[in-house]
């Protein structure tokens, strides 16, 4: 069965994960007519008709509704692809399947969550809801090395030698030109040459921020409740603004208005800048006591 990703990209993929829809459609039946919608409308309405069928009580008792679960990853196969094809991890031994593994076992521990009006909103759409959420665990499970330090170290090399902090590589710390500590020497060391976090943990305790930095882990949360708040995430992880081509494939993949993300971006923009406004304030203020 092959399935595309994006446009120009098509992956083959089996089909064990289909479910009975015979039983489903039986015990939790449809409203929907299936010949009069587009193959994304009625994914995303039988999506939400599903989770509809979980009660209100607890977390607990609506992860027990397997057979809803699964028919929910069947339904939104072709999301969970897309996610691992784009998603990068620091870590050279992960491939796209890892990735996509990564990304159903992360669902699965939260996917009672959406439309659980309890605690969560219920007016997000299923990727608006999911995408950043499982991202963000993917990052922390699968990156060898903590985001935020290596970023720290790679921009000290990269300002040194001239050269963007993405681009640093092993081979550039035996460049003349390059002034560091011995401690952190070591720890760029453990990051280039070792697949193992525990193999950095053992000299970051003794790596001392120059300058204020803001860590990219402290601008998410699981507080993914707004549009804007998903325009920040991307931008938090492209370490970039978003383009118009950033903001079609968000809308192709959230079914989400291309001008609504247009219009929404410059909030989205200037909440990011006051969050790292706040942040550098705050470090500024604590490395000063």
């Amino acid at each position: 069965m092959n399935l595309t990703i994006k446009e120009g990209v098509t992956i083959q993929m089996s089909e064990e994960h289909c479910v009975d829809w015979s039983y489903i459609d039986a015990k939790y039946p449809t409203k929907l007519d299936k010949d009069n919608l587009t193959k994304a409308e009625f994914r995303k309405k039988r999506t939400i008709e599903l989770y509809d069928y979980l009660p209100l009580t607890t977390l607990e008792e609506r992860n027990t509704y397997k057979d809803i679960r699964d028919a929910v990853i069947d339904l939104n196969y072709t999301f969970f692809w897309y996610i691992a094809y784009n998603k990068f991890v620091n870590n050279s031994f992960i491939s796209n399947d890892d990735k996509f593994q990564s990304a159903l076992l992360h669902f699965c521990e939260m996917w009672a969550k959406y439309r659980f009006t309890p605690k969560y909103r219920a007016d997000l759409s299923f990727s608006v809801f999911f995408k950043p959420r499982i991202t963000e665990c993917m990052e922390r499970e699968l990156d060898e090395v903590k985001y935020s330090l290596r970023r720290t170290l790679c921009i000290e090399v990269g300002n040194q030698l001239g050269k963007k902090w993405t681009a640093v590589c092993y081979d550039d710390l035996s460049d003349p030109r390059l002034k560091l500590s011995v401690e952190k020497m070591t720890a760029l060391q453990a990051i280039f040459g070792s697949m193992y976090v525990a193999d950095l943990e053992t000299h970051a305790m003794f790596i001392a921020a120059d300058t204020p930095s803001v860590e990219s882990s402290q601008l998410y949360s699981d507080n993914y409740n707004s549009l804007t708040d998903l325009l920040i995430h991307e931008m938090v992880e492209k370490e970039s603004d978003l383009s118009e081509d950033d903001l079609s494939n968000l809308s192709n993949l959230l079914d989400i208005p291309f001008e609504r993300l247009k219009k929404l971006l410059p909030v989205a923009k200037e909440q990011l800048y006051q969050k790292l406004i706040d942040k550098i304030e705050f470090d500024e203020v604590f490395k000063g006591n």
